[in-house]
């Protein structure tokens, strides 16, 4: 069924908010990826106790679930936390339907919502909020609406996930170093060594993603950039080494002010992707320019390139060519270059390849 739009009627949900063709492709993917009936936006005016359709799209049942939507009075979302995802009650919906808050004031709320012929799965309601989550709107101004105030269970249910994930990781870290104390060979200690550097990487990230409080925030401080890829070159070496990659990086040390961690994540995703589409035996040339008030920072390969669609739709949620990817690495990527006042592009090289963009202020 092809998209149907309806003209803005929110004051909150502005039209510039997206690029159109970008949310119609996004919710398709979105729909693709997670296998669900429907998905749409939405926006509840909270005076008129009424309710604006504002995008989606649909395989099935669309014209009866926006008629029943619409007589739906379970919109207030003072109850709400942002991102959350919960079920909309009403007896007349064809569809179990689920409805997840994306920012509201006190006059109105703005949601996305699903629908699927059977109950969503933990799996498919977890996508739906990271899918509410990357599409970069403006931040809920309602303090009691941010992540940093979630529920009590939502913050009790990450410190559960951290602490059954904490026990793994710890005991893999244990034994890594048991092993590196009984094996003499080193190429079998250079290789503990990894994976030990790895486990430690995993334990990093799981902090920033399972903590709610004091971890939205940037927490910048001075990195040198030949070190950070460095790293992401010797995390990722048995990939490189499985198709005989060369990966070049000769430009000068520079240091720059930044969130490690995030820009961190920034670059394993490019090199991952470099890696990924990069042909066997094939090269990998990360460079970066200064100029008077920002850095260029460039990561080139040597494979098929970029469609027409691929340059369109970069950083859309969902959308990917990577077998089994799940088309959220660019779009973080970009998130988190946005929020260091920068740019993330990319570019077809006239040589074959592709070669994407990265464009940071010198100090931020």
């Amino acid at each position: 069924m092809p998209i149907q739009t309806l003209e803005f009627l929110s004051p909150l949900f502005l039209e510039n908010d997206f690029d159109t063709k970008a949310l119609q492709s996004s919710l398709k993917q979105f729909i693709d990826q997670f296998l669900v009936s429907g998905c749409g936006l939405f926006h509840f005016c909270c005076e008129r106790s009424q309710l604006f359709h504002i995008d989606h799209w649909a395989e099935s049942a669309s014209e009866s679930i926006l008629a029943e939507l619409k007589l739906t009075t379970d919109w207030q979302q003072s109850t709400h936390s942002a991102f959350e995802v919960l079920p909309i009650e009403g007896e007349t919906l064809p569809y179990p339907v689920y409805r997840c808050l994306l920012r509201a004031n006190k006059k109105s709320g703005d949601y996305l919502v699903c629908w699927h012929s059977t109950p969503l799965s933990d799996h498919q309601k977890y996508g739906l909020s990271l899918y509410a989550k990357s599409l970069e709107l403006p931040p809920v101004r309602s303090p009691e609406l941010t992540l940093a105030s979630a529920t009590p269970s939502l913050e009790k249910a990450l410190q559960c996930t951290r602490h059954q994930l904490r026990t793994p990781l710890a005991l893999i870290l244990l034994y890594v170093n048991l092993l590196k104390t009984t094996c003499l060979d080193p190429r079998s200690q250079e290789w503990l060594e990894h994976l030990s550097n790895t486990a430690e990487s995993m334990n990093i990230s799981l902090e920033h993603l399972t903590t709610l409080h004091g971890k939205t925030e940037q927490s910048f401080s001075y990195c040198n950039l030949g070190d950070l890829i460095a790293q992401c070159h010797q995390e990722m070496e048995p990939w490189i080494a499985e198709k005989r990659l060369k990966l070049v990086c000769n430009s000068p040390p520079l240091w720059l002010w930044v969130d490690k961690w995030k820009i961190k994540q920034v670059f394993q995703n490019l090199l991952s992707n470099a890696i990924a589409f990069s042909p066997e035996a094939g090269q990998i040339r990360w460079e970066w320019q200064t100029c008077q008030t920002e850095v260029l920072i460039k990561i080139s390969d040597q494979g098929p390139g970029l469609s027409p669609e691929d340059l369109r739709l970069i950083g859309t949620p969902f959308y990917s060519r990577r077998t089994g990817g799940t088309g959220l690495g660019l779009s973080i990527a970009k998130q988190v270059i946005s929020a260091h006042q920068g740019s993330l592009s990319a570019v077809n090289l006239l040589t074959g390849g592709a070669q994407f963009c990265i464009m940071l202020p010198k100090n931020i």
